[in-house]
């Protein structure tokens, strides 16, 4: 399933600092290369073996430790070792500057790790992380990234692969809110200039000097920019495919409100057992509070969807109190799962104008139902299952919640009904594939016909 991550900073724990002071001892030589391999993040066969070496340097007022890549392509080389020797040069002007500050056990830190990641079938991405203490409490943070086409035996820049328009833009700008709108503005002024990454799961972007913090990172969904990749792009990516068969009946199960710490894991063992994938639509403040059953969730491989923070009907509160309630649930199911929803499900369904533009400036699909099993008002399990049997359809998006446990009571004999009437489950974003559903439109499923 498609997952879409959005912005947060990047950060450099502590003990990074205290493990190179510690270890210093070990820095015996002036220089050390260490070559070491990298596989991928992404798994699979890399386009290219790239191999790395460790620099370090051991002084009274300062420690080095810098990792590059082991190429011997001048093309890629030379601007690679220019952007670390900038890295480097600045440090130790740094040091330089605040040299009676140094020493007596005081130094200062450079540390610049590297990481291939696979992008596509002919391209991977080097990405450095650079940290530099001197006289800083916090340090200074950088990200840098090199996409290379090995094929063509050339950088990539951002709009080289795709469309950087009007609407990646906006979607960028409303994951960035929280910043102020200059430094946003002049960020997204030259796209080509953007560090970033490239996935089977989502767009990736790093920015610089919004935050200062450190690094701002902001992940979008690949499915809410397949339609402004180039198709070269697009064919290289392996993205995973639903396998659906002519003729089969198909519907998507939801679960809202969750995730509870007594019914969601019941949930999830049933849908374990039976071998199906659902959507869990959360609100934000239940998995702040339970983190550890919202987790369970993600690892069992379900569709995780944002319900909003407070369950508020986002059509009688004001657009910015609108934009908190999902904007605010999304961080914190990311924050709970690792994952950020990409399917966004209002309170009560409740819709008009301003719900769906930004759900469609979050790059979020709107999704509704079509069989509402009234588990909120019939707790109990064979009504539960009664009415979802009266109603179900191909192609159904059925309304279920995980906080009741007569939910959980009915859940194992409605699977298997279903299952013996042939129907099989797709989380929602699947079934919006299948069917071919635009995201920026409601989707509510299929609808019983009556008659």
């Amino acid at each position: 399933m498609l997952k879409k991550i959005p912005f947060r900073r990047v950060r450099w724990p502590g003990w990074v600092v205290l493990i190179i002071i510690g270890s210093s001892f070990f820095y015996g030589m002036a220089q050390l290369v260490d070559a070491i391999r990298v596989d991928p993040e992404s798994g699979g066969s890399s386009p290219v073996s790239i191999d790395f070496k460790t620099e370090t340097d051991n002084t009274e007022t300062y420690t080095m430790s810098i990792q590059s890549p082991v190429m011997e392509d001048s093309r890629f080389q030379k601007p690679i070792k220019g952007w670390i020797k900038n890295e480097k040069d600045a440090f130790l002007k740094a040091v330089e500057e605040n040299k009676k500050e140094l020493g007596e056990g005081y130094r200062a830190h450079l540390i610049i790790q590297a990481d291939s990641r696979k992008s596509t079938h002919d391209t991977c991405t080097i990405i450095f992380h650079s940290y530099q203490l001197v006289n800083n409490v916090r340090g200074k943070e950088h990200v840098k990234t090199f996409s290379i086409d090995v094929s063509e035996k050339k950088f990539v820049k951002l709009p080289d692969i795709l469309e950087t328009n009007g609407d990646i833009i906006k979607v960028i700008r409303n994951r960035l809110q929280q910043h102020p709108n200059d430094k946003v503005q002049e960020a997204l002024m030259d796209p080509s200039s953007w560090n970033w990454t490239l996935n089977s799961q989502a767009l990736t972007l790093y920015f610089e000097d919004i935050d200062e913090a450190g690094p701002t990172q902001v992940e979008i969904p690949i499915r809410t920019i397949l339609p402004y990749l180039n198709e070269k792009t697009v064919d290289g990516l392996e993205v995973t495919e639903v396998s659906i068969e002519p003729g089969e009946k198909y519907v998507a199960l939801t679960f809202d409100d969750g995730p509870d710490p007594n019914v969601t894991p019941r949930i999830l063992k049933v849908l374990e057992a039976h071998d199906v994938q659902a959507t869990f639509f959360m609100l934000g403040s239940q998995a702040e509070k339970y983190p550890t059953v919202a987790k369970d969730v993600a690892k069992a491989g379900h569709e995780i969807g944002n319900h909003t923070d407070h369950h508020k009907d986002l059509t009688k509160i004001g657009k910015e109190q609108m934009m908190e309630e999902v904007q605010a649930s999304s961080r914190k199911i990311m924050s709970a799962t690792g994952q950020a929803p990409a399917v966004l499900r209002p309170p009560y369904g409740a819709i008009n104008q301003e719900v769906e533009t930004i759900a469609h400036d979050n790059g979020s699909s709107l999704v509704l139902w079509s069989v509402d099993s009234l588990d909120w008002k019939n707790k109990n399990a064979a009504a539960i299952n009664r009415v979802v049997q009266q109603e179900i359809a191909p192609g159904a998006i059925i309304l279920l919640h995980d906080v009741h446990s007569t939910t959980a009571d009915a859940l194992p004999a409605l699977l298997t009904t279903l299952e013996k009437e042939g129907y099989h489950f797709l989380t929602v974003s699947q079934l919006q594939s299948l069917l071919a559903v635009e995201s920026s439109s409601p989707f509510y499923g299929n609808m019983k016909k009556k008659g």
